[in-house]
């Protein structure tokens, strides 16, 4: 009989004890999870210190009324063996939303910029590579993103154009 009870006890101790530790790890994984979240949007907002205010108009803006406007772009001209392009990358004034340019080149990501304001461009850049005479394909990918701290992921657009270094 007292084998009996102590074989109980036994496993009643063995049973709370894997309970605590199956509750500490679901604890740990939902704080693992919000700090993950927290990690995220606690860096801030990165706003590109590069923008500045920018009125200009853009012959191709995509976008109706109420929609993202996104800035077209024609064929796009830089000097060979210079690593500083003078090229806009505007988020227009009516959007309600951030922009955050990426231009790749060859499946080469050259530049990719913090996050741009409404009403304000970057009208020159450092790319990380410099590429030699010649045509090529250009991609300049805008994301889109909501003005609040969660910085919710929206519309964009990968905009395909043509490169000349001349």
């Amino acid at each position: 009989m007292q084998n009996t009870k102590k074989k109980k006890t036994a496993r009643n101790i063995i049973l709370i004890t894997a309970a605590v530790i199956i509750v500490a790890v679901a604890a740990w994984a939902i704080v693992s999870s919000r700090n993950q979240h927290n990690d995220q949007t606690s860096q801030g907002i990165v706003l590109d210190e590069n923008a500045e205010a920018w009125d200009g108009n853009m012959n191709d803006l995509s976008g109706g009324k109420d929609g993202i406007k996104i800035p077209g772009y024609g064929e796009l001209t830089v000097p060979k063996n210079d690593s500083t392009w003078n090229i806009t990358l505007a988020n227009p004034k009516d959007n309600h939303c951030y922009f955050r340019y990426t231009i790749t080149v060859n499946d080469d990501t050259l530049y990719k910029s913090d996050l741009i304001e409404p009403g304000k461009a970057i009208k020159q850049f450092k790319v990380s590579k410099r590429l030699d005479p010649g045509d090529y394909e250009i991609y300049l990918k805008i994301s889109t993103y909501s003005m609040d701290d969660d910085l919710t992921p929206m519309n964009g657009a990968n905009i395909k154009s043509v490169l000349h270094v001349i």
